[in-house]
């Protein structure tokens, strides 16, 4: 796990959503939780929609978690899986989520470390103890280096932690 600290701009995404506990059926890394629901969700929208006007045309996809009120007792909390959009205009079954810019820490995972506890991990290390860190969301990005759920061991993939400002 390498982490640093960077400043992302501004985001503007769209993409899918699912609100609720993601866990309640399937835990963890599992392509039949909602996450992974999402995914499979998100992934049959852009195949069948290759040609997107709105799709700034990267090959990096977003997984954020967006924590809140319910997440504490219930479990809950968003699933938002997108893209990087370059306009708000997007078709009905689309979400959009803006993200304004902002310091991270990022986080970069290799193999097993993906499916580890990895935020507890960098919560604990000793030259992030006196940041403040935003726990209202997370994000997870994948682009050529991830290799997939059954290629994990080949896979990488980033994380960013929010800073207060």
């Amino acid at each position: 796990m390498k982490t640093e600290l960077v400043h992302l701009n501004s985001l503007l995404l769209g993409g899918v959503n699912f609100y609720g506990d993601p866990f309640s059926k399937k835990g963890g890394w599992d392509t039949e939780n909602e996450i992974g629901k999402t995914w499979i969700r998100f992934t049959d929208y852009i195949t069948k929609n290759p040609e997107r006007s709105y799709s700034c045309k990267k090959y990096l996809f977003y997984e954020i978690l967006i924590y809140g009120k319910e997440t504490p007792d219930k479990g809950y909390l968003e699933v938002f899986v997108g893209e990087q959009i370059n306009t708000a205009e997007v078709p009905l079954v689309l979400s959009t989520k803006f993200f304004p810019e902002s310091d991270y820490i990022k986080v970069t995972l290799s193999g097993q470390e993906i499916t580890s506890d990895w935020w507890q991990t960098v919560s604990a290390m000793s030259e992030y103890s006196n940041i403040e860190k935003d726990t209202s969301f997370i994000i997870q990005t994948y682009d050529e280096r991830f290799k997939g759920m059954d290629c994990l061991d080949d896979s990488v993939m980033d994380a960013y932690i929010p800073i207060k400002a």
